[in-house]
């Protein structure tokens, strides 16, 4: 176990210290070769699941009002009844569209798609 004059000890050996930093450079990046000919097409992509979310509106409550809530309450949401409903792919703004039933379901007639947003060769969005 280290005793409190050791640990004063390294502390003033710490604060006495100045960071070293230094330059660092790094090459330049290059693609791998043949990377330019690997293409992959769209296709690929057909089996891949994604999670649709319908997002009919939210609030805020306080703990004490959701632990009163029981079977046949109603949360007021902060949109009113038929306005249109926001579609995320995987937690992510896809379209607008409106409530439908369908055969005892819910469903959703789109009405908009977002404009799509140009990514970056790095993934990062512009």
């Amino acid at each position: 176990m280290i005793t409190e004059d050791e640990i004063k000890d390294m502390i003033e050996r710490m604060e006495g210290r100045q960071p070293a930093v230094r330059k660092v450079s790094f090459p330049p990046l290059t693609a791998p070769a043949g990377a330019d000919r690997l293409k992959i097409p769209l296709d690929y992509l057909n089996d891949v699941k994604v999670t649709i979310t319908v997002e009919l509106g939210s609030t805020t409550m306080k703990v004490r009002d959701i632990l009163q809530l029981s079977e046949g309450s109603v949360v007021e949401l902060d949109r009113p009844a038929g306005d249109t409903v926001e579609v995320l792919i995987n937690d992510q703004p896809l379209a607008r569209g409106e409530v439908v039933v369908l055969g005892g379901n819910f469903g959703v007639r789109i009405e908009s798609i977002r404009e799509q947003r140009k990514t970056r060769p790095g993934g990062e969005k512009q």
